[in-house]
């Protein structure tokens, strides 16, 4: 049975291809985005996720961590960061972040309002967030396909989570999703 922080999870992601011209610019945006809409708005490189349950475990996580005020950062959105990451250092969390250039991207819109009751629709957030970044959208399962057949992306994800050929070897390649969900329940640990 799921706990009770896990059924209040409201959030919605937004995966596609986006052309960055000005980092500041895209990320002021949807710093403004998320003020007029009262979310936590947070973007990654695609190339480094694993699906949709890697974002929501790592949002789970996040929220926890603050509502039990054990987190890293006083930012949701960098602790969401930190545990997609799977990284305790901010400095190579970034790194899961976005630059400049065309990219892959999945932006994950979550509720603000951490403990409070009800839940705010997301709607609204999650269609200003797709016509201010001009995202061309995939579906997420996308990004969990791409892991089993993208070997750029396969490589890419074993590198950014010192994933070993010994653990590789130990599960199956088709596993490799779950190395990942067990590195950003593992951040938890390395607190």
């Amino acid at each position: 049975m799921p706990d009770s922080e896990e059924q209040k999870l409201n959030c919605k992601i937004v995966a596609g291809n986006v052309s960055i011209s000005n980092i500041d610019d895209f990320l002021s945006s949807l710093k403004n985005i998320a003020h007029e809409y009262a979310v936590t708005i947070q973007t990654m490189d695609a190339e480094l996720i694993a699906g949709e349950e890697h974002i929501k475990s790592a949002v789970r996580k996040a929220m926890r961590a603050v509502k039990r005020k054990r987190s890293i950062t006083s930012d949701l959105g960098l602790e969401i960061l930190l545990y997609a990451a799977g990284k305790r250092q901010i400095g190579r969390a970034l790194a899961l972040g976005v630059s400049e250039g065309e990219k892959k991207v999945a932006i994950v819109i979550v509720d603000a309002d951490i403990g409070v009751g009800g839940e705010s629709d997301l709607s609204g957030a999650t269609e200003e967030v797709k016509k201010r970044t001009g995202i061309e959208e995939v579906p997420i399962q996308e990004l969990e396909s791409e892991l089993v057949y993208n070997e750029n992306k396969k490589d890419r994800v074993k590198k950014f989570f010192n994933i070993t050929e010994a653990e590789i070897s130990a599960v199956g390649e088709k596993k490799l999703k779950m190395l990942v969900l067990e590195r950003v329940a593992l951040l938890d640990v390395l607190k």
